[in-house]
């Protein structure tokens, strides 16, 4: 059984369609790369996964149940388990600057526990804090759990930001260029950590400019232009073998020499 199916993914804003047809499967412990220059789709796909944004038709499936449903011009069906489903780590970090980096980890699931303190069901306090622990323990930021976001340098933050959203337990986790705001310097440290959950057996996509990365990490990659998956395959089919145009004069203006071993 697929972990994901995309199903006929479309999207617009205004009279532009940026999301064409979009349609995937992933299974359970595989990491997908999505390639593709600026303006294709790529983070636009990514935001529909996540509900920031809401696709206008398609559905999405995760673990063999449908959790959004919809046809144009009708209301779509999303059940409760959607946005629990996926985690995102956003470009610019978005931590919460008031709080510290063990606050910023142990926020959203005390608000989740306390959502469900009728059920039952729910984290102890002190659950959720040695998971927390645990968490930054895995991205190497033990030692930083009572820095606030200002103190940290910009890998730091994005560590935090992906421990954050390890949190929840997401299915799969989403990362929307996750080295695009730090300098060259601090990139192999992010790249490193997002290495070592592949090792995990986690399932993943990530869309990335870091070509050398997305070849080395991925289970599958695919391209996307102008709205739709214009090739797709193993990472050796797309960077060795590329069969489209459009692919070949992508990779040809891109070159990424980062060591993130």
């Amino acid at each position: 059984m697929n972990m994901l199916e995309i199903k006929n993914l479309r999207k617009r804003f205004g009279n532009t369609e940026v999301l064409k047809g979009v349609n995937l499967s992933l299974e359970k412990g595989e990491v997908l790369s999505i390639i593709g220059s600026s303006g294709g789709g790529k983070t636009t796909l990514l935001r529909c996964l996540n509900f920031l944004e809401t696709a206008d038709s398609g559905e999405i499936i995760v673990g063999g149940k449908s959790v959004y449903c919809a046809t144009e011009g009708e209301k779509p069906v999303v059940t409760p388990e959607a946005q629990l489903s996926f985690g995102l780590v956003f470009q610019q970090f978005n931590l919460f600057p008031q709080y510290s980096v063990i606050d910023n980890l142990m926020l959203a699931p005390k608000l989740r526990a306390k959502r469900m303190s009728k059920s039952g069901k729910h984290e102890s306090q002190e659950e959720i804090l040695a998971r927390a622990e645990e968490l930054l323990t895995t991205v190497g930021l033990r030692d930083k759990r009572d820095n606030y976001p200002c103190e940290l340098s910009g890998g730091q933050q994005q560590r935090v930001a992906i421990a954050r959203a390890l949190m929840l337990s997401p299915e799969i986790l989403c990362f929307d260029e996750p080295t695009s705001a730090l300098d060259p310097e601090l990139t192999g440290e992010v790249l490193r950590v997002i290495r070592s959950l592949k090792d995990s057996e986690r399932t993943m996509i990530i869309v990335t400019h870091e070509m050398e990365f997305a070849r080395h990490v991925s289970d599958k990659v695919i391209f996307i232009t102008d709205g739709v998956i214009a090739e797709a395959g193993t990472p050796e089919e797309i960077f060795e073998h590329p069969k489209t145009k459009k692919l070949q004069a992508f990779l040809s203006h891109t070159k990424n020499d980062q060591d993130f071993t």
